[in-house]
């Protein structure tokens, strides 16, 4: 062959193929490797980041409710982006949504962003719960 074997260099974490490349796994067995970037998320994976990202969106609507019907934000740095306006509140939260979506995702098969995509995962959920919680007693 006339190119440089591309192998010689492991797979970056982003690059023109990320989300358009065909890389699902680790297909050389000869080296296996427990640490490695992917293009592709499928599966039950591609599930749990997707349902991160639901619940982050509907704390940040469920959010935004509960402040109109005067209750208030805990976390110092979004009450600051509600007091810029409520538009800067929810395009930092969904864009930290399509962060995690995107770092996590290429991250796979990194043992630290399946322990962290749990934990969004469980914290998020609670979070949507205590949010319903507090909708239903104000609108009880």
């Amino acid at each position: 062959r006339g190119r440089p074997d591309r192998r010689q260099r492991p797979t970056p974490m982003f690059s023109r193929y990320t989300m358009f490349g065909r890389r699902l796994r680790n297909r050389r067995t000869s080296s296996p490797q427990a640490s490695y970037y992917v293009d592709w998320i499928s599966g039950p994976y591609l599930v749990a980041l997707i349902l991160v990202v639901l619940l982050i969106l509907v704390d940040t609507f469920s959010t935004l409710h509960i402040i109109r019907m005067g209750g208030g934000e805990s976390n110092p740095l979004m009450r600051w982006m509600l007091e810029l306006s409520p538009f800067w509140f929810a395009f930092v939260k969904a864009g930290t949504a399509l962060a995690a979506f995107f770092v996590l995702g290429v991250h796979r098969y990194f043992p630290v962003a399946r322990v962290l995509t749990s934990v969004l995962l469980a914290a998020y959920g609670a979070l949507v719960c205590y949010h319903a919680i507090l909708l239903v007693r104000i609108h009880g």
